[in-house]
């Protein structure tokens, strides 16, 4: 009598579940994208640009509604809220962490890093290529700020370094310049 072969679930192969996870995310944002260009050649970076700020404004406004939680006031509490929405919503196969927070005498900033970004495994760039996380950091940087009524001068996120481009991750540097007093 022949024994029937077990069968491995698909997410129990080879790879960690977190690792295979990551891999179909990273294929299958980089197809969608190579769709998008060639549809839309020359509106990709608005494109993408543009849901992550949609993305970033839904989520908090429902992260909060849902969750009844008060947002935080301050821009070491937004930047917390942001590596928390990036690590569990946004890109949970990926590794955010805040490397750089401080306040100089007019400015706060702060840089977070993503390791294993599956936005950009897979893509080749010549410039930093993650404008759907930028959007993202951007809006909940900019709706949580305006929401505590924070005077600012400027507000900036800037992807500084980027898996597309060979860097070992994605660094955005987060911005926010308060006006002289006096």
């Amino acid at each position: 009598m022949s024994k029937e072969p077990e069968v491995i679930k698909w997410w129990r192969g080879r790879l960690k579940e977190r690792d295979l996870m990551r891999a179909f995310f990273a294929k299958t944002w980089t197809k969608i994208g190579n769709r998008i260009a060639v549809m839309f050649p020359e509106r990709v970076r608005d494109l993408y640009y543009s849901a992550g700020r949609l993305a970033g404004l839904e989520a908090q406004q429902e992260y909060f509604r849902i969750g009844k939680q008060k947002p935080p006031g301050d821009f070491k509490g937004i930047v917390e809220f942001i590596k928390m929405a990036l690590s569990t919503i946004i890109v949970p196969f990926g590794d955010v962490e805040i490397q750089k927070l401080y306040k100089l005498w007019l400015d706060e900033e702060a840089i977070i890093e993503i390791r294993d970004n599956p936005y950009a495994s897979g893509l080749h760039s010549e410039e930093p290529s993650c404008y759907f996380l930028r959007g993202f950091i951007e809006a909940v940087l900019e709706y949580l700020t305006d929401f505590n009524r924070i005077e600012y001068e400027t507000l900036t996120v800037v992807e500084e370094t980027c898996i597309a481009t060979g860097a070992p991750s994605c660094t955005f540097h987060l911005k926010l310049t308060y006006p002289a007093k006096g």
